[in-house]
Order: structure tokens, then C-alpha cells, then sequence
């Protein structure tokens, strides 16, 4: 077959069209891909969060239910849980507080963090019984600052306040 001269391959304008369309192409992948890493560390910030609080909310309200006394200082964003033995003598005293400087909760006795990424933390007494645990959290790339609330009842608890 003879091929007419200047006929035998592609045209400059077919040329950059296609060069045009493999840009696009190429472009909306890197979008999509970039869009799902920044949902995938949103979501994996989110999820360090909120297991966090979980962790720490349940072994508050675990040794709130426990306790004896219950001492809130609602300045130092502290909680003072008083544990007694059998004979009624003091077993145990354990101290929960909001350090500011490191946002986070901590047990005062073994200065261990019990939850981190807070932003702010204070703890309130009703005359209903229920001690309620407000927590904002640090907000993290990709997320926002958020509240959450948590009230542990405690009836038969000798709770002071100051």
C-alpha cells in the first residue's frame, strides 16, 4: 500500500488533543488519590481520638463506681477518688487531673497520661448523683475541635465539691 506523503502519522492538532486528554485523565487521578490520603489520615486521627477517650472514660468511670469518696476540684481540674478496704481504713487514693500544659488527663500518683489530645476537661457534681465529665479534644489535621460529655451516676458516693 503506498501512503500519499504527509499522510503516514499524526497531525500536530491531533497530537496535542490527545496529550490534552492524558493530562486530564492524569490529573483527575492524582485528585482522586490525594482527596482519599487526606480522608484516609482524617479518619485515622478521628479514630486515635475517640478510642482514646473511650479508654480513659472507661477506666474513670470504672474507678468512679468503685470509689468510696469522690473529692471534684472544679479549679484544678481535678477529681480525688478515695478507695477504702473492708475495715474501713483507706486502701487507696487515686487523683485524676487535666494537665494544660500537655493537654492531656492524668493519674496524679504515677504522673501516667490517661487521655491525650484534650483541648480542656472539667468535671461537674448534680444533685441528681451524676458526675459529668466534659471533654473538648485537640483538633488534629483534618478534624475539628470537639465535645463530648459523659455523666457516671453515683448513688451510695459521699461527693464533695470545691
Amino acid at each position: 500500500m503506498v501512503v500519499p506523503k504527509g499522510k503516514g502519522g499524526f497531525s500536530l492538532v491531533e497530537l496535542l488533543v490527545s496529550l490534552g486528554l492524558i493530562g486530564l485523565v492524569i490529573a483527575a487521578a492524582g485528585l482522586l488519590y490525594f482527596s482519599g490520603v487526606k480522608g484516609w489520615e482524617r479518619s485515622e486521627n478521628q479514630v486515635e481520638v475517640q478510642q482514646n477517650l473511650r479508654i480513659a472514660l472507661n477506666t474513670l468511670s470504672t474507678e468512679v463506681r468503685k470509689a468510696d469518696v469522690i473529692e471534684i476540684d472544679k479549679i484544678q481540674k481535678r477529681i480525688t477518688l478515695t478507695f477504702y478496704d473492708d475495715d474501713g481504713a483507706v486502701s487507696a487514693v487515686r487523683s485524676y487531673r487535666f494537665n494544660e500544659d500537655r493537654k492531656e488527663i492524668w493519674l496524679d500518683e504515677s504522673s501516667s497520661t490517661v487521655a491525650m489530645y484534650i483541648q480542656d476537661c472539667s468535671f461537674d457534681y448534680d444533685d441528681d448523683s451524676l458526675l459529668t465529665i466534659s471533654v473538648t479534644t485537640q483538633p488534629l489535621k483534618g478534624m475539628e475541635s470537639r465535645n463530648y460529655t459523659f455523666s457516671i451516676n453515683t448513688r451510695g458516693k459521699s461527693v464533695y465539691e470545691n
